[in-house]
């Protein structure tokens, strides 16, 4: 696998930027059949693996907004969803009855642990959180309290990463893997995340927003001043149901489905 590397100065800057060079096949890629997980039947057009370099990430709009006249949704609702998204998902680790986990199970516990290690410790290395495997059942409490002491056979913890989801019958491991943090000498706080699959058309912008809202509460606490995003993936891709619309978005003639893009693409070649 063959590394594509992307400078970018904001993140819209890099959402747009991954998706048009992902459509225009100036990248290793490849098209992959979906047979488990989400959108079992469609097809994922995936980079072999990218990092990205995002060196002023804070610069508002922290999501992309599509131009007048194009006439297709914009890929995140608006900054609310990202308010929310930070909140609800990222900062607060209680779950509803259909949910097993949300990343907030390990961010939120882990946030605390990472201002207290980095007040004062530039160069820190322990400042980062993991995030899947394995996690406190989060409906502990609420066992406890009607059923009372323990057997043998109750779940205590949960291998999320194992976990079969009732609903669909299929394994649900999380997405995002790793959100590490570096203060550096100069008191400028980085963040760099990995995801081992990445939606790239409404997961990559929702989440790096709602990602640089974390690493800005962080640096509020610890009284530093925002830095880059450095993130990373070998699972970047667009599904078969946003081809036409990232079609649009580049400006691609006659691109309505994934066959029309693997056609385009090749006779490019």
């Amino acid at each position: 696998m063959i590394p594509t590397i992307i400078n970018a100065t904001t993140l819209p800057d890099a959402w747009f930027q991954l998706v048009y060079t992902l459509m225009r096949g100036d990248a290793p890629h490849s098209v992959y059949e979906i047979d488990k997980g989400s959108y079992v039947g469609q097809q994922r057009l995936e980079y072999d693996f990218v990092l990205v370099t995002i060196h002023q990430p804070g610069t508002r709009s922290l999501i992309p907004e599509i131009p007048a006249g194009l006439n297709i949704p914009p890929p995140v609702e608006g900054m609310e969803y990202v308010d929310q998204y930070f909140a609800k998902y990222l900062m607060d680790p209680t779950i509803e009855d259909n949910e097993t986990y949300k990343y907030a199970t390990w961010t939120a516990p882990g946030v605390e642990r990472v201002i207290e290690q980095l007040k004062g410790a530039p160069g820190n290395n322990q400042a980062c959180i993991s995030v899947g495997g394995w996690a406190v059942n989060q409906r502990w409490d609420r066992f406890l309290s009607i059923h009372g002491n323990p057997g043998p056979n109750d779940e205590v913890c949960r291998d999320t990463d194992n976990y079969i989801d009732p609903g669909t019958g299929q394994r649900d491991p999380a997405c995002l893997r790793v959100v590490d943090f570096r203060l550096d000498q100069k008191n400028t706080l980085h963040m760099f995340v990995y995801f081992r699959s990445w939606d790239l058309w409404g997961g990559f912008p929702a989440n790096l927003a709602g990602l640089q809202l974390l690493k800005e509460y962080v640096g509020q606490e610890i009284g530093a001043e925002d830095g880059t995003i450095i993130c990373s993936s070998k699972g970047l891709h667009l599904y078969s149901h946003c081809i036409a619309v990232a079609a649009t978005r580049t400006n691609m003639q006659n691109v309505d489905s994934m066959d029309d893009l693997l056609s385009a693409l090749e006779n490019k070649k």
